[in-house]
């Protein structure tokens, strides 16, 4: 059903014709956050669709705003809601103001059934299925899932090389990139920071709707597959997790669990983002105790320039997480002084950091060197490696993207005794990672002119990669993100 779904979607999107958008007149009604919370938002205006810079083009035609929460309408002006105001909060941090694929991406409301929804650098494609309740499900009508997958697009037009890179950890990085992408989304309507404030305490890191990410789409595909999602969402940024090296751990596993597959691995670095948050709220506010709405919304400005400073001036490396982290507390002194400390303190007790790392942080020299050293990333391209594939049901080697960039400053996370953890190495990294591919059955492979065997031709899995040959050779290269089930259990 996925495959056939993502086959009409990837030819809808080069097929249809861009439509003009009328914007109706006068107020309407959205959802504010996720259907699941039954909170609907009232705006003055419809979004201009056709907004620059990050434009979008919806591929169906603009209906005129309803108020039944179940039409086509409510769902369009909802999912346009969204991802104007994504756009508009990350815009002046896009270098040219342009996604990866140009200046307007393209949205398909409705790309066929599935409960998935994925960003594959020719559009943004959402899907219906079956909900918990028997009745039906569109992901597109989720603020949470449009903007997270809104998020992919926008790291893409930031770290592109990210993209096609074999690292576990960099592709957990994009999912959870895709989730903060929807927290902070959120945080930019005044009514649902006032209502998160009440519901928290002012302890933002706690369980909330905010931390709560796609609640509706995350009771269906419990439904379906118990287990498979956090017991209250499709996933929880108020959790847990610690660094673990994706290697020692399951590549599948429920989702109470911590398995390399990368929306579940991804929670790590998620969980790190909203306590960080919450603590820099705590330093930003003028009565620590009892933070204000504007208050948080300055605060999630602040974390989207540290986040994508961050992740600018990170190497791609295996351990990209450690990187973006160091980089984070480095960017962060350029903004409040007290906010290199929280952070440091965030990152490492989810282990993301070692305390050797997070020491050497502090330090001027290091973050002088860190930022200059860092500035040509964007244009240092990744080395290639060819993988024996005989055991992938391939013929000849696999030529992959490896994480290899250049280590400017030692960034490392921590091992479950704290020691500092060894980075894998770029090759070592890549293997784990296809491997885990193929076991999951995420590789299309009949386009490389060879015969697909093995788990991966069995498989009813969504593909995210495909083998092509390119320049002579069987490549690996993405097809899409998908918002996904954690556990890699489909």
């Amino acid at each position: 059903m996925a495959a056939l779904a993502e086959s009409k979607s990837r030819k809808s999107a080069k097929t249809r014709s861009s439509r003009k958008h009328a914007a109706p007149d006068g107020a309407i009604r959205v959802w504010e956050d996720d259907p699941g919370s039954g909170i609907e938002l009232a705006l003055d205006a419809p979004p201009d669709l056709s907004a620059a810079p990050l434009a979008y083009d919806f591929l169906d035609a603009a209906p005129e705003p309803s108020g039944d929460t179940g039409s086509f309408a409510f769902r369009f002006w909802t999912a346009a809601a969204a991802l104007r105001r994504g756009a508009d909060f990350w815009a002046p941090r896009v270098p040219g103001g342009a996604w990866q694929l140009g200046p307007v991406l393209p949205v398909i409301m409705d790309d066929g059934e599935d409960l998935n929804a994925f960003y594959d650098r020719q559009a943004l494609h959402f899907f219906h299925g079956k909900g918990a309740d028997g009745g039906p499900v569109f992901s597109g009508a989720s603020p949470d899932i449009v903007l997270h997958e809104m998020g992919h697009a926008i790291l893409d037009a930031l770290k592109p090389q990210l993209f096609d890179v074999a690292s576990q950890e960099a592709a957990a990085f994009h999912e959870s990139f895709g989730d903060m992408s929807a927290i902070l989304g959120a945080l930019q309507i005044p009514s649902l920071r006032t209502a998160i404030l009440a519901d928290t305490g002012g302890h933002l890191a706690r369980n909330s709707r905010l931390s709560r990410l796609a609640e509706q789409l995350g009771a269906a595909l419990r439904a379906e597959r118990p287990g498979s999602v956090d017991a209250d969402c499709l996933r929880n940024a108020a959790n847990s997790f610690s660094y673990l090296d994706p290697s020692t751990v399951p590549s599948r596993a429920p989702a109470a669990q911590l398995s390399s597959e990368a929306h579940s691995f991804s929670r790590v670095f998620t969980g790190a983002f909203l306590e960080a948050l919450a603590a820099m709220l705590t330093a930003h506010a003028a009565k620590p105790a009892k933070p204000t709405a504007d208050e948080l919304g300055e605060v999630s400005q602040q974390m989207r320039d540290i986040l994508v400073e961050g992740i600018v001036n990170a190497p791609v490396v295996s351990n990209f997480m450690s990187q973006v982290a160091a980089g984070m507390v480095l960017a962060s002194a350029r903004v409040d002084k007290n906010y290199p400390a929280v952070l440091r303190e965030a990152f490492t007790r989810r282990s993301i950091l070692s305390l050797q790392t997070s020491m050497l942080t502090a330090s001027k020299p290091v973050a002088a060197l860190a930022t200059a050293a860092a500035e040509a990333l964007g244009d240092l391209p990744l080395g290639k490696l060819a993988l024996p594939a005989a055991h992938y049901g391939l013929d000849e080697p696999l030529t992959v993207s490896t994480a290899s960039h250049p280590r400017r400053t030692l960034a490392t996370a921590a091992r479950t005794d704290l020691t500092p953890a060894e980075p894998s190495s770029a090759v070592s990294a890549a293997t784990q990672f296809v491997d885990d591919l193929f076991a999951q059955g995420r590789v299309e492979t009949a386009g490389s002119d060879r015969g697909a065997r093995g788990i991966a031709a069995r498989s009813p899995r969504l593909r995210t990669h495909r083998v092509v040959r390119e320049d002579g050779a069987l490549t690996l290269k993405r097809i899409l993100f998908d918002c996904g089930c954690g556990c890699g259990c489909h």
